[in-house]
Parts: structure tokens; sequence; C-alpha cells
């Protein structure tokens, strides 16, 4: 990895060369002109940008590329050019003097939107504007912090100045052609005012002096770090924060053919739950891998997919990842707000997508509560992280499931969960999903309107506001949320239940009320006389409610994940 900075005309020479190149997977340029406008004006400034992430292609990392969406214009001095050195301007770096210009491309990583900015206005390479630099604007209010001495207007202009001189076009502050214009505009409207004259000249040549010796800081990566290295780096000092994902070098990888992101897209719009549950490419990558070659589905076996690998095996891939996302939402509960337990998706599809359709039910129905069990044991670890190894771990057991009706033990840890941690898990905890996912498998109906509840009308509502959040520990407790209707979850808004639960109450018919208290997991009943037991449904009783339901909850873990489940001695849990 090197590091350096190019200056601005640096930098243009290299872009005019064609040295600089998007892999396939970049999107393309998306800034509006107001964007445009406010990274010209620091640069004039001299504030920072940040850095462009640059990457020198290897014969490990080949991928498909593309031009910058700029007009440039053909190289006007190519001779002069090709007698010079290109190599990036590392005093450390080692010689490339036999390389030529030509073959020195750049993949730019992280920082298109700049660079095609800067290209754009200060090479006149925008497709269907020109970019001009107000000459009065910059004297009079450069000082204001504002951005409007940069104009731009419709159509490619071949004219130097406009508006009597005010305007010059902006490329041509890049070898210092713009002092003439420069002289000549202000020594003609301040001709009786010479000295003020000569200030404002000095005045704009700062300002057109930083922007062509300004530095652009620059991290290049060496293709033979690797693309585990490269794939970290990228997330670590992105500064969009964008993860350069392997689906998205596979996508440069291949292009045109297979046109990876083009096979997604089209997955995603025929199978809408894939967009649902935001699903990365990378899964289906990783499906691949293990299908072909039965290993571990790192990112370097996932770029060594052969072309004809990934045709051979896409739509199989692709039914199977389907097929295992709706099992888990169907038998799991899961859904897209609490999407858990990728590595074991994977995994299942992997084995899934290697069996006929009608050996793909069969195996899901006769090994339903192993898958289950399997399944939330997993999930319901804390730390818990999807990588490469643990899907091919998974994929292994799941294999010998499917051979054998066998799941060794190993791959179905123990659970080992209190009640005080249940009801006190973050958010950001994967067991926090996980116990949204168990409540959901198991609340069928809407306690309040016994309405069934479905992925499509189904929110997750606060037993107690969160309004009253305040006054309250854990308002977000998992002890504190329960599956209702769309429809509930906007009539009761924050009502606080001692209130909601007497509209019940004054129904009648308490049998089926209570039942539908059951199902939900509440630790509440409606006595014969319509009185509520426990009383625990005042605000002063919300950490006493908190407990009790959090018992129930507990229980069904336990009930799910059955001798996996860890008593606070760490015994298995048995079943009476």
């Amino acid at each position: 990895m090197q590091t350096g900075s190019l200056s601005i005309r640096q930098l243009l020479k290299k872009a005019k060369a064609g040295q600089f190149k998007l892999p396939q997977f970049q999107r393309d340029f998306v800034w509006n002109e107001a964007q445009v406008a406010l990274l010209i004006d620091s640069i004039a400034r001299n504030y920072p940008i940040g850095s462009l992430l640059l990457l020198e292609p290897s014969p490990d990392i080949q991928l498909s590329t593309r031009s910058l969406q700029a007009a440039i214009a053909d190289f006007e001095h190519a001779d002069s050019i090709n007698n010079q050195n290109f190599e990036l301007d590392n005093k450390d770096a080692p010689s490339n003097k036999d390389v030529t210009p030509e073959a020195q491309e750049f993949l730019i990583l992280d920082g298109q939107q700049r660079l095609t900015s800067i290209v754009r206005v200060l090479l006149n390479a925008n497709p269907s504007k020109t970019y001009w630099f107000d000459l009065g604007e910059i004297y009079e209010s450069f000082h204001e912090e504002r951005s409007d001495w940069i104009k731009q207007t419709k159509g490619k202009s071949e004219d130097t100045t406009r508006n009597n001189g005010r305007w010059i076009r902006a490329d041509l502050i890049l070898e210092g052609e713009e002092q003439q214009y420069v002289i000549k505009y202000f020594l003609k409207h301040l001709s009786e005012q010479e000295e003020r004259a000569m200030q404002a000249i000095q005045k704009v040549h700062r300002v057109f002096e930083t922007i062509r010796n300004y530095q652009v800081p620059y991290i290049l990566l060496e293709g033979q770090e690797g693309v585990e290295a490269i794939c970290r780096i990228f997330e670590t000092i992105n500064s969009t924060g964008t993860r350069l994902t392997t689906f998205d070098l596979a996508v440069a990888r291949y292009f045109p053919y297979p046109d990876l992101r083009d096979l997604f897209d089209k997955a995603r719009q025929s199978h809408p739950v894939l967009s649902e549950f935001d699903v990365d490419g990378e899964r289906l990558l990783q499906v691949i891998v293990l299908l072909e070659k039965g290993r571990e589905p790192s990112r370097s076996e996932q770029l060594g997919l052969s072309k004809s690998d990934i045709i051979k095996h896409w739509e199989a891939a692709v039914n199977a990842l389907v097929k295992a996302i709706t099992w888990a939402r169907r038998e799991c509960g899961l859904e897209p707000q609490f999407y858990v337990g990728e590595s074991q998706l994977v995994a299942l599809a992997s084995v899934l997508a290697g069996l006929s359709e009608k050996k793909q039910e069969n195996f899901l129905i006769q090994n339903h509560d192993q898958l289950v069990q399997w399944f939330f044991a997993n999930v319901m670890q804390s730390g818990f992280r999807a990588t490469n190894y643990r899907i091919f771990v998974h994929y292994q057991s799941l294999n010998s499931l499917q051979k054998s009706g066998y799941l060794p033990e190993e791959d179905i840890p123990l659970v080992k969960l209190d009640l005080e941690t249940l009801v006190r898990l973050a958010k950001s905890d994967n067991r926090y999903k996980a116990a949204l996912a168990l409540l959901r498998r198991h609340i069928k109906s809407d306690f309040y309107s016994g309405a069934t509840i479905t992925s499509e009308n189904f929110e997750m509502h606060h037993f107690f506001p969160r309004s009253f959040g305040a006054r309250k520990k854990y308002i977000d407790s998992i002890a504190n949320l329960v599956p209702v209707t769309k429809e509930t979850n906007r009539f009761l808004s924050n009502r606080n239940p001692s209130e909601y639960i007497k509209d019940l109450v004054e129904k009648g018919n308490f049998s089926v009320q209570n039942e539908r208290f059951a199902g939900a997991l509440l630790p509440i009943r409606i006595g014969p006389q319509g009185d509520i037991k426990p009383s625990i449904l005042s605000d002063d009783h919300y950490e006493v409610f908190v407990q009790e339901r959090g018992k129930l909850i507990l229980q069904k873990i336990k009930e799910v994940t059955g001798n996996r489940f860890a008593d606070h001695l760490g015994e298995p849990y048995e079943e009476i």
C-alpha cells in the first residue's frame, strides 16, 4: 500500500491520459451541481476533500472497467507526456520507468464523484455543460464562503470568456492561460483605480494558484495485497461508509458475461423476498462455491469461480436461497426487520440446491424439528457472527443430516440465557432479533382484535407505550413487545395498557380474550367478575410486568431449543 498526493495538474494529466478507470461495480456519476460547486470551492480554499482510494490492477485481481463519465478531449501533449514517468508521486515507491503511461491504469475504489467533478469542471469535460469562474464574484465576495462564483451554462462552449470578460472558462486556469483575461478585465473595469485593480488581479491569481497546486491525497492499494486485505481497507477508510463487497468485485470481475448485476436484479424482481430481506448477491456466490467446490466460501474462492460455474448453478442457487428464507419466515418467524441467521440460511440453501424439488420438500418436512432447534440454538448465541467458516461448518452439518438423518450436536450449541439477560438485551444484539423472530413464530393472532397476523400486516407494538419511557427502564425490552396487526398498533398507539385492557373487559367473552392473552404470552387474565389479574398494568408496575412476561418468553425459548438450553449452572435443560 502506498500513500501520497497529486496536484490538481498532475491529477488532470493522468485523467487526460486515460489512466483512471472505474470498476464495473461503481455506480454512475450522481452528484448535482451544488455538490460539484461546493467541491471546487473547497479546493479553492485549500480545504481537505478526502483521499482517493485507488487500486493497481494485478493478475490476481482482474476487473472489467469503464472510463470516467466525462467528455475528455484527446491529450494534446501526448509526445511530451510519453517521455515522463507517470508513477504516482511517492518518494519511497519503487521505480516504474519501464511501464508506459498507457499501461499504468488505476482503478477508482473511492472518490469517483469527486474525481469526475474535478475533471468535468477543470477540463471542460461535462458532456452537456460548460463551467465558468466569475471574476467579479471572486473579487467581491470570495471571503464570504460562498460558492456562487462558479457558474455553468448549457451546451459545450469554445468561448474563453462571457459577460464582457467577467466570466472565464474554468479549464483555462489549469496552465495559467486565464491570466491575460484576468488582467484585461480588471484593468478595464477598474481603469481609474489602478491600485485596486492590481489588488483584484492578485487576489484572483491567488485563488487560481491554490486550485492549480492543490494536493489531492491518495491511497494506492497494490493488487498483490490480496482480495481480503483490499476489502478490509476499503471498508475501514471509505469516506461514504459503503462496504466493498465480494459481489461488487465479482460484478467487475466477470462483466460483461455473465453480467452478475443484471442477473441479480432480475432475481430480485422475480423473487421479491430477496429484496424484502435485502439479500446481498454475495450469498448466491457462497452457495455456488459450496455446490461446485464443497469448500469454505471465502472471498478468494468466490472470485475464483469460473464463468461456467456461475452460469451452471445460478438459477439453482437463487431458487434454493429463496426457499431457505421462505422456510425460515414460515417456520422460525423470521422477518426483514429482524433478519438473523444468514450463515445458516446460506448453508441450508446450498444443501437444498443439490436436491430435486421433491427431495427439498421432504428434507424440510422430515427434519423440521431438528432444523428449527438448530436455527434458534445458533442465533441465540451471544456475539454471533456470520462468517464463511461458520457457513461451511453449517453446510457440513446439514449434509450429514440430509444423508444420515443425524445433525452433529456440536453444531447445535448450548443456549445460555437467564431472565435478567433476556429482558435487558440491547436492540443491536442478535439475540434480541432472534427473540423477536420467536415471538413472531409463536404469536399467530392479534391479542386485541383476534385478527390473524401475517407478514403483510404485522407490526411490533410496545405494550407499555414508549411515551412513558422516561419513567421506565428498558422500555424497548423484548418483554415489552408483542406482534399485532398494523390496524391495532395504530389504534392503541400511545395508550396505557391499564386503559385499553379495560375496553376488552367491557366487551365480555372473557374466555376468548384470555386465550388471546395466553397466545400472546401476556401474563394477565380477566377474572369472572371482570377484574384483571394480576394487577400489573399500571405504570408503576412496569418492571414487574417485564419480569413476568420475560419468564413466559424464556419458557418458549426453552421449548424451541429443547435439550440445548442450559440452566444457570450451564447444564442442559431437561424437558418434563
